[in-house]
This record gives structure tokens, sequence and C-alpha cells, in this order.
């Protein structure tokens, strides 16, 4: 009786392993090159968009430094025209006030011929400064008192005081001797106050008075 052994034969499995890692290898050196690809395209995309960002903002400073030179520009022509428009505005009122002044006189002697009661004759009148001082003779110091009031009553004069009154025997034409008052009273002028609407007041009101006296 024989006996029949089988043999297995071996099977060489390193190839196979080899295969394997290679393949392992190849798809980690893939994924790693994809991400690197990836990783690029980010940074460039990226670089392109911060790029264009850099760009808008150059232009926009730009902008702004040519409508800031511009608005510049216009300050200084608006500060000009300011300047020169008061100095205008200061001619206008020195050509005011001395027209004011001019005509002062005028009006003064119109106000008097108001105020001046009846029994009182003026005599002179003289101006320093904005001081006024009128001399003239009156038939009592009643009269005398009354002018003093009228004047202390004009919106536009101020301070007014007596300064002398003395009795006085004057002969007329017929050697008729009468007893009178020389007298002498100051005032000041009193510059309008200008309304809120307006730089420069008008002319000074003069009361509402009739004629009495003559100048």
């Amino acid at each position: 009786m024989s006996t029949t052994t089988n043999t297995i034969p071996s099977v060489n499995l390193l190839p196979y392993h080899e295969a394997r890692k290679a393949a392992r290898r190849k798809k980690v050196y893939t994924m790693l090159g994809g991400a690197a690809g990836a990783g690029a395209l980010v940074v460039l995309i990226g670089g392109f968009f911060i790029d264009s960002k850099i760009d808008e903002m150059t232009h926009l400073n730009q902008t702004l430094a040519t409508e800031n030179s511009r608005m510049d520009g216009q300050i200084k022509e608006v500060m000009t025209l300011k300047k020169d428009i008061e100095a205008l505005l200061d001619r206008q009122r020195a050509i005011e006030s001395l027209q004011a002044e001019r005509n002062l006189p005028v009006q003064l002697l119109e106000e008097l011929v108001r105020q001046v009661p009846e029994g009182v004759y003026l005599t002179s009148l003289k101006q320093t400064g904005d001081t006024f001082v009128v001399a003239g003779v009156a038939q009592s110091n009643e009269r005398v008192s009354e002018l003093l009031r009228n004047i202390g009553q004009v919106q536009w004069l101020d301070r007014a005081e007596l300064v002398e009154s003395k009795a006085i025997v004057m002969t007329n034409n017929l050697r008729e001797q009468r007893r009178l008052f020389d007298f002498s009273m100051r005032f000041a002028y009193r510059a309008p106050e200008p309304p809120a609407d307006k730089k420069k007041a008008g002319a000074p009101a003069a009361a509402d008075k009739p004629a009495k006296g003559k100048v």
C-alpha cells in the first residue's frame, strides 16, 4: 500500500504588497498635489482680489485728493469774496456815517425850530464832536425850562442840561427896557440803534411838534 502526499505550492505576496504601497503613495501624492494646486489657486484669486481693492482705494484716494484740492480752491474764493463784501460794507457804513454827520447840523436846526417854545430866541449854536452848546435869550426861566424839557424828549439827543441862566436888561429899538434871561445849555447827539434787519439806522426821527420859536 502506497501513501500519496499533496504538496501546497508557495505564493510570493511581496510584489502585491509593494504594488499596494505604490498605489497608496500615488494617491497621497495626487491628493497633496491637488491640495497644493487648490491652495495656489486660492492664493492667486486672493491676490487678484486684493490687488483690485488696492487699485480701487488708490483711485478713491486720488479722487478725494482732487476733490479736496477743488474744495480748497472754492473755500479760498469764498473767503476772498467774504473779505471783499466786508470791505464794501465797511466802506458803505463809513459813507453813511459821513452822510449822517453832514446832514446832522441841518437836522438839528430843523429840530430846534420844532422844540423852541414861544418867547425863546436862539443866538448861537456850537458843536464840539457829538456835543452841542446852544445859547439864547428867553422871556422867563419857565421858557428856558420848557426848552430843556423839549430837547430832552428828542430820541436822538441825549444828556440835555442847563449850563447857565442869568437875568439881563435889554433895550429895544423904542428904548424900552425889558428884563430877559440869557441862557446856555448843552446836549449830545445819540446815534440811533440799528434795527435787527439792517446794519444802519435811518435818519433820526423828529418830534411831532409845531414850530413856535425863531432861530
